[in-house]
């Protein structure tokens, strides 16, 4: 049974959406033009542009174009987080022995 989208991923959607609207809009993209080189459709080009729904690889298709594939990655990365950081300098060896 579905739920419903929780409000800080709605917020989400919608900041991300406008910041995918205002890097095209600052590239001077058209809509169309977005849309061809990413592979889409005009209205799911649209539809993600206004509303961030979508799929995912619809998403990373429009990031890509836009020049932001590098940084949607990069965000992700666990390390650039403090718990991934911790995580990271607790799995290093103490001690390493000679053979």
């Amino acid at each position: 049974m579905p739920t419903r989208t929780p409000l800080p991923v709605n917020r989400a959607m919608r900041n991300v959406a406008r910041n995918l609207d205002l890097a095209r809009r600052q590239q001077r993209i058209t809509v169309e033009l977005l849309a061809d080189r990413a592979g889409l459709s005009v209205p799911t080009v649209r539809k993600l542009l206004n509303e961030g729904a979508g799929s995912f690889e619809s998403f990373l298709r429009v990031a890509r174009i836009l020049g932001l594939l590098d940084y949607v990655e990069k965000a992700t990365d666990p390390l650039n987080t403090p718990m991934g950081k911790l995580r990271a300098y607790d799995d290093v060896p103490k001690r390493v022995r000679g053979q």
